[in-house]
């Protein structure tokens, strides 16, 4: 494999000493199954050529997008559509190519203050990925790095083989389900995080915590099922000009993409179970306070009421010149505070 021209972790394209545009990212060819780097010369000969090419550009480069204009062997449709402004999933199948859009997470830079612990999650903004595959290319145009294009073309460098372009594709649908994996598994966790605290009365600290976790769960959902729903085109319309064993390879990675919707769809639903459990502990809380608040003025009530009366400034109040007659008024409280206590026990109200 001849990587001669290695790219940066951002996935930025390359300056090369040919007049490559600054759209040109990279380009591979697959003779034989094994991986050879192309320079932008190498894969325009490439492209127009009958062996496998994968094309990975951006759609930031005025250059780019008028050779994609003057590329005939891809149908004119095709042409038009990887030069458009097309964000939103969908697949379409001709007789001999298909193309179309999946939605990816955009690919951020990851730096030491983010794997210290406490440290906030970064916002990660989704991108959409423009795709043309056929019996001999595959070209991608993206306006941002992604996740999943990054995952294929660093699996490409180690050395991972593909029989052809489908094949290829099939590897792109696979990384976007490792990057969505990686997502879920780290909502997941976040979950985890609030349903053991939860558990352990630190419900009141959760509902913050809770609350971004259904957003983020939200925002993947909104994304992964029309993409779901676009790819399974793939497994009820076949591509009749694949290799069998590519796609089954493609089936089988669009399979396990809705079995990831499948588990989004039980994260959330745990989500919810968790915030009405957090709802109702509150409510509890709520509760017990006004109960006790209740008892306190059941208590307090009685001795309002002889207090009260004793504080009323007329003549012929009893025991205003008796010593002793404040002492009789405070146990007739006490006795009312009594009898209240034994009252709510009785009645099972405390």
């Amino acid at each position: 494999m001849n990587t001669a021209h290695p790219l940066d972790a951002n996935e930025r394209p390359l300056k090369r000493k040919e007049a490559a545009p600054p759209g040109f990212i990279s380009a591979f060819s697959f003779a034989g199954g094994e991986a050879l780097r192309l320079t932008w010369d190498e894969a325009r000969d490439a492209v127009v050529g009958d062996g496998p090419t994968w094309l990975h550009l951006s759609a930031n480069d005025d250059t780019v997008e008028g050779w994609l204009e003057g590329v005939t062997s891809m149908p004119d449709v095709a042409r038009e559509f990887l030069n458009g402004e097309d964000k939103r999933p969908r697949v379409h199948i001709g007789s001999n190519f298909m193309y179309g859009v999946v939605a990816d997470l955009e690919l951020v830079a990851k730096t030491p203050d983010a794997a210290a612990p406490g440290a906030r999650e970064v916002n990660r903004a989704t991108g959409a990925l423009r795709f043309y595959v056929d019996r001999h290319r595959m070209i991608t145009v993206r306006a941002r790095p992604l996740e999943s294009t990054d995952r294929l073309r660093h699996a490409v460098l180690e050395g991972t083989t593909f029989r052809d372009t489908v094949d290829l594709f099939a590897g792109l649908i696979r990384a976007l389900n490792e990057t969505f994996a990686d997502r879920i598994d780290e909502i997941g966790d976040c979950l985890d995080d609030v349903e053991e605290s939860v558990l352990e009365g630190g419900h009141v600290k959760c509902r913050s915590v809770l609350g971004d976790v259904r957003r983020r769960l939200v925002e993947v959902r909104r994304f992964i099922d029309p993409e779901r729903n676009a790819l399974t085109q793939l497994v009820l319309r076949k591509l009749e000009w694949a290799e069998p064993r590519s796609m089954e390879a493609l089936v089988q990675a669009i399979q396990v993409l809705n079995g990831l919707g499948g588990g989004l769809e039980g994260l959330y639903e745990r989500a919810k179970l968790l915030q009405d459990e957090i709802a109702a502990a509150l409510s509890e809380d709520i509760n017990r306070k006004l109960l006790w608040l209740a008892i306190m003025s059941a208590l307090l009530l009685p001795a309002t009421l002889v207090t009260g009366i004793f504080g009323m400034n007329v003549a012929g109040l009893p025991g205003t010149k008796d010593p002793v007659s404040f002492w009789i008024v405070i146990g007739v409280m006490a006795a009312c505070a009594a009898i209240t206590i034994f009252l709510l026990r009785r009645l099972r109200l405390w």
